[in-house]
């Protein structure tokens, strides 16, 4: 074989191989295309689908205009001149169903603000409307009778007929029966966002899953609505429970949720269900639910996240020592929540002090500064120090306030038992710290006392702050203070 012949070889092989790169190249840039390509077909088709969820939303509420809008003409075809027309109900009626005085005024209380609901919806010039049903504060359950149908008959039309929904704030039902005949009735009437607050407390549904569609549909009817509660409406099973929770969590505005005695055994992981859907709440009520977590630690995770959360309400439930513990600590990372209730759980002195120190803790002037100083907590109906109080009863609104009254008021505590002096020597001497540093901090802590008897009242029963001034300059480092002339000025302007 010549030699030339074996360069050929060797150059023809060379060349193969360079072809191969090339394919390569082009096989990898075709491969890079088409995933380019299908990622903009997946993009388009997302966008696609919104679209289309869109429209279909759209469509299904102009669906229900009209046929909000058929069931106004048809009511308004039937009627030359409103007027209420339903009769009264008989005193024997209701005698004769076995009923006491105290009963048949309840009874005759809801049908007069039936009556005058309705007449200021018909009237139009309701600039402001309240609905609601009920006595929220008496547990007397007003049964069905389907004597009362005329009564929720003319309601109902009334409220499908107005057409001011901005001025229509709050529709709520407390401890009356509602059955399939009167939801049948309500649940048109409600659509097309006509309520901000829906409030269906201890309505005893012949069926439960009627009034969870009930509530569901209002939801799904009114986009604006923020408030929901559901109290004293058992759910029987965590299934049902889910479906009240997801349309609250689906819901665009509902950001405050009130679920009170209607979970039983199922409290704790309906509410850990809530709390980790990622949605935002103001506020969350789920006292009276059996709430026990096992040694869980869903609530303590929750608060120590910082959500938007304000109100967290967990009274009545089977929380422990352990679980309020869990809590103290995590409200070191929260500076949200502005009140937290937890009175009537299963707790001892031990975990009711852990939560009381997690917003005053008198250790110190340093442990308090550190506390929480935003939220207001309640244990056994015992209101913590975190709690202050001015002239008109009301909490102080501001966090630096609250922090500012409590410093005081241990500075005031400890003024009572004359032993200001000996904490201030034991919290600030350092034996690695240079004297002058050490003196520097006197104008400071006198500035404090003047300072933070601002954020007081005299209501309160705190020492005067020319009381606790006296005391810390008769004895914390006043002979080393006025050896250094540096500081005296800045004594003289912490006492003016």
């Amino acid at each position: 074989m010549s030699a030339d012949t074996t360069k050929k070889r060797k150059t023809d092989r060379g060349d193969s191989q360079g072809d191969n790169d090339v394919k390569i190249s082009e096989g990898g840039r075709t491969m890079a295309a088409v995933l380019a390509k299908i990622n903009d077909l997946e993009s388009r088709y997302t966008s696609l689908q919104n679209e289309m969820n869109g429209m279909k939303d759209k469509c299904t509420y102009l669906e229900n205009r009209c046929d909000s809008l058929q069931r106004s003409v048809q009511i308004l075809s039937k009627e030359s001149k409103w007027e209420w027309s339903v009769p009264p109900i008989p005193l024997s009626y209701w005698l004769d169903q076995g009923f006491d005085e105290y009963y048949i005024d309840q009874i005759n209380v809801f049908l007069n603000y039936i009556k005058e609901y309705t007449c200021q919806l018909r009237s139009g010039k309701a600039d402001y409307i309240h609905l609601s049903f009920g006595d929220e504060s008496d547990d007397t359950l007003l049964q069905h009778d389907d004597i009362l149908l005329p009564h929720w008959r003319e309601l109902a039309n009334a409220l499908q007929l107005y057409n001011n929904p901005s001025s229509l704030n709050r529709f709520s039902v407390y401890n009356i029966q509602l059955t399939s005949s009167v939801i049948d009735m309500l649940s048109p009437a409600l659509y097309g966002n006509k309520i901000e607050k829906l409030i269906l407390n201890n309505n005893d549904f012949v069926h439960i899953s009627e009034g969870i569609k009930f509530a569901v549909d209002i939801m799904d009817a009114n986009p604006n609505m923020k408030n929901f509660s559901w109290d004293y409406n058992q759910l029987e099973s965590i299934e049902n429970a889910h479906l009240v929770l997801d349309a609250v969590i689906n819901h665009p505005s509902v950001h405050r949720i009130r679920l009170e005695s209607c979970l039983g055994g199922t409290g704790y992981e309906a509410l850990r269900y809530l709390v980790a859907s990622g949605k935002s709440f103001e506020l969350i009520d789920f006292d009276k639910n059996d709430i026990q977590t096992q040694g869980g630690t869903a609530i303590p995770d929750y608060i120590a996240s910082n959500p938007p959360l304000e109100m967290l309400y967990l009274s009545g439930n089977k929380l422990n020592d352990d679980d309020v513990i869990l809590i103290a600590r995590s409200l070191q990372e929260n500076s949200n929540l502005l009140e937290l209730t937890l009175e009537y759980n299963n707790l001892t002195d031990t975990g009711a002090g852990a939560l009381s120190k997690a917003v005053y803790d008198p250790s110190s002037l340093n442990s308090i500064s550190d506390c929480n100083h935003t939220c207001i907590t309640n244990i056994n109906g015992y209101v913590p120090i975190g709690l202050i109080d001015d002239d008109d009863g009301k909490v102080i609104s501001s966090p630096i306030e609250r922090r500012g009254a409590k410093i005081y008021r241990l500075l005031s505590e400890r003024n009572e038992d004359e032993d200001n002096v000996q904490h201030l020597n034991l919290e600030f001497n350092n034996e690695d710290e240079k004297k002058d540093n050490s003196l520097k901090l006197v104008p400071k802590v006198l500035e404090c006392v003047q300072k933070y008897h601002s954020c007081t009242t005299t209501s309160q029963g705190y020492e005067h702050p020319l009381s606790i001034m006296y005391e810390i300059m008769r004895g914390w480092k006043m002979p080393e203070l006025y050896e250094s002339r540096a500081v005296i000025k800045t004594v003289d302007m912490a006492t003016k």
